[in-house]
């Protein structure tokens, strides 16, 4: 997928006093990345050499959205996943800041927002993925629509919702493409993005009918900890655990999935049967043993790609969507003076003696994306509900 995600590596216009006012912290904070690349960056030759290329590259930035757009165009001559600039306005920082909060030794990490996961494409902003029970799903939001305006003002990623939180708010959309935008009303709210990340995940938890076959499904948005592992495992022994397959979407959002995620789903894992004083016998399986779809795009990314190879390569799981990103690389964020975050890949990584940065892992079976004015519509999901069902045997 060639669009960026709801990272948002454009930023909102911020007007300074004067040019020489503007400049100076630019130039300051281009030093400091140039000297955060040349001493944590993977490759310590590759990283000398863009740093020497780049020596007061933001010097005459006129503003953040100069500076911004700069500092990520020269990143990308890197060539590295993992690598991107956070200014504090942005979405992509507090989501980063929350993924390491303990790292970066942050109390508290909240954003505001209205629950939607939205991309940027040439004819504008597109709804994604609503988050179930999220502010956006309740305004009546749905996959594919366009986001026109807030509160009158042309849709900024940024801004849009600044200083709105619990407070109703006007957004229109386009649904169908040229039609009269709608009016909504959405209630934006402060969140620490992982436990939204954990909660839209619970609540799109499924089982539905397909082809006669009960198939289970869960978006794992997030793979950056403990509880999101642990969230699934939860509903494979219960909610799921009567369905014939199972579909995990690992579309968009995170990845950071450890490796042992693939055990809930290895077969080598024991299955128990306890049997107590009554005679009743309990049967106990750690790990799911019906088929298994891995939903995967072309941001799916890091650990969700490592998952997805490993499944895949051990024939544990059936890959539909699009080939995932090729970022596999170990990742950290670097704090600058003024709060902003430089996110640098710091590591290489191989999985099982193969180097999937750049390359990423292909699936079995290709469904294109259908995103702008979709109207909710879901064609790589409605594919792999049906893939699921037809590996069913008997």
């Amino acid at each position: 997928m060639a669009v960026r995600t709801a990272r948002w590596w454009v930023v909102g216009l911020f007007l300074a006093g004067s040019v020489q006012a503007a400049t100076a912290p630019y130039a300051k904070q281009g030093d400091e990345i140039v000297t955060l690349v040349r001493t944590r960056f993977l490759d310590a030759a590759k990283g000398t050499a863009w740093a020497d290329a780049h020596q007061g590259y933001a010097a005459d930035a006129k503003d953040v959205e100069d500076f911004t757009r700069r500092t990520n165009a020269a990143l990308a001559a890197l060539k590295a996943s993992h690598t991107a600039y956070y200014p504090k306005q942005s979405p992509g920082h507090a989501e980063v800041s929350a993924i390491f909060q303990a790292f970066l030794k942050q109390k508290k990490v909240e954003a505001t927002g209205i629950g939607v996961d939205v991309v940027e494409t040439p004819d504008g902003f597109f709804v994604r993925h609503v988050f179930t029970d999220g502010p956006g799903a309740k305004a009546g939001l749905l996959r594919g629509d366009r986001l026109v305006t807030v509160e009158g003002k042309p849709f900024h990623p940024w801004h849009a919702f600044t200083n709105r939180a619990g407070k109703p708010t006007r957004l229109t959309v386009e649904r169908a493409k040229g039609a009269e935008p709608l009016s909504l009303t959405v209630t934006p709210h402060r969140v620490n993005p992982r436990q939204e990340w954990l909660a839209f995940q619970k609540a799109s938890g499924q089982v539905v009918e397909r082809q006669g076959r009960r198939v289970a499904y869960q978006h794992v948005y997030a793979c950056t900890g403990e509880e999101y592992q642990q969230a699934l495992e939860e509903a494979l022994q219960d909610t799921f655990a009567d369905a014939d397959a199972l579909v995990v979407d690992f579309r968009d959002g995170w990845g950071g999935c450890n490796p042992a995620f693939v055990n809930l789903f290895n077969p080598q894992v024991p299955r128990l049967v306890s049997t107590g004083r009554d005679g009743k016998t309990r049967p106990f399986a750690p790990s799911w043993r019906k088929p298994v779809v891995l939903l995967v795009n072309g941001n799916s990314r890091s650990g969700k790609e490592l998952v997805a190879f490993t499944m895949k390569r051990h024939r544990l799981a059936t890959l539909v969507g699009q080939r995932t990103a090729g970022a596999v690389l170990g990742g950290g964020p670097q704090k600058l003076s003024n709060g902003d975050l430089l996110y640098l890949a710091v590591m290489d990584v191989t999985v099982d003696g193969e180097r999937l940065e750049g390359v990423g892992v292909p699936v079995d079976v290709e469904v294109p994306d259908a995103l702008p004015y979709a109207a909710g519509a879901d064609p790589q999901k409605e594919k792999a509900l049906d893939v699921a069902s037809s590996l069913v045997k008997g």
